[in-house]
């Protein structure tokens, strides 16, 4: 049950929360057209290609989501020294994120994932990416301005993609363990199945399939999620864990209340894509606000829904949030570009 809302002090409230991104740092771009015919080549629709769009995606776009809350927000990631690299950061500075943690690596292109969309659907997914650890130089200058970055802020999101930000546990174990230090709450975005790397954190916020290779990786049964929860959460030191579970909504389970599960808020479905960037960024800007776990959870929830309901990976805006609690329903400005 969620607890009654002050509206009107919402947006104060969460523009006072300062919230430091780290992660794997993705360029999304949106080939938008329709399909009317087939290939006289072959048996392949012809695309007719009308608008070429880009988005922040990744942990980027976990930043998105939280300055459409008002949150005040830092990013810190790598990218490409290329064209590519340079309109990420310009569309993160549009969008008010401080982009000061982002470094430029002329090793490695920016990460980018095309999409091609005709008539509202997904046709195909094109990816450009390497996949490597950090050097030992560019770690070197993360390391120093995540102590600069940590004493402005109230916590840290780790958004793992797998792309190289935390392919070295060392590195994933010294970020958590530096925000503890700083007694700052940390959540945990995870795409490992080894949770060791996030050992001590506040929070991880699997969906149901990375989930359920966990428990795979750890011997554990599936039937009972209160039993694999409580195991996890005592394990890793976590101080609770959420899970999403699609359609089915969110999972909630604190080692002192046991487990809580949440119907899904979302009136209709268009896009999965980046509805977990909006779950961690959400239950963050609530937690970070002073909400109680349960109803900063339930508001994650709420906010999921509303981002399924649009077309491409876009984040959701507090007045968007705002409408839903009051009547329902709405779509506000996209940070794209």
């Amino acid at each position: 049950m969620l607890s009654k809302i002050n509206l009107s002090q919402l947006e104060e409230s969460l523009s006072k929360v300062k919230i430091l991104v780290v992660g794997d740092l993705i360029l999304d771009r949106y080939f938008w057209g329709s399909v009317e015919r087939i290939s006289p080549e072959a048996p392949v629709p012809v695309f007719d290609l009308k608008e070429i769009t880009h988005s922040l995606g990744g942990s980027a776009n976990v930043s998105a989501n939280l300055r459409g809350l008002s949150v005040q927000t830092f990013l810190m990631g790598v990218v490409g020294k290329d064209e590519k690299g340079d309109l990420l950061i310009k569309i993160a500075e549009e969008c008010g994120i401080n982009t000061q943690g982002i470094l430029k690596d002329p090793e490695r292109p920016t990460t980018l994932k095309t999409r091609v969309i005709a008539q509202s659907q997904q046709l195909l997914r094109i990816d450009k990416e390497v996949r490597l650890p950090l050097s030992s130089d560019i770690k070197k200058a993360f390391q120093e301005i995540y102590e600069e970055l940590l004493s402005n802020v109230d916590g840290v999101i780790l958004s793992d993609y797998a792309k190289g930000m935390f392919l070295s546990d060392s590195f994933c174990n010294w970020l958590i363990e530096e925000a503890k230090r700083h007694k700052k709450f940390i959540m945990i975005d995870p795409k490992s199945a080894d949770w060791k790397k996030y050992q001590g954190a506040t929070s991880i916020t699997p969906n149901l399939k990375e989930f359920k290779e966990v428990l795979r990786y750890e011997n554990l049964k599936e039937e009972n999620l209160d039993e694999a929860s409580f195991y996890l959460v005592k394990k890793y030191e976590l101080d609770f864990l959420v899970v999403t579970l699609g359609k089915e909504g969110i999972y909630l389970f604190q080692p002192e209340k046991g487990g809580l599960r949440l119907a899904s808020q979302a009136r209709e479905v268009f896009d999965v894509s980046g509805a977990g960037d909006t779950v961690i960024a959400s239950l963050s800007a609530f937690f970070g606000a002073g909400f109680s776990i349960e109803d900063a959870v339930t508001l994650a929830n709420i906010c999921a829904g509303i981002v399924v309901g649009k077309v491409g990976t876009q984040p959701v805006y507090l007045e968007e949030l705002k409408k839903f609690l009051k009547e329902g329903g709405s779509h506000g400005k996209n940070c794209q570009n």
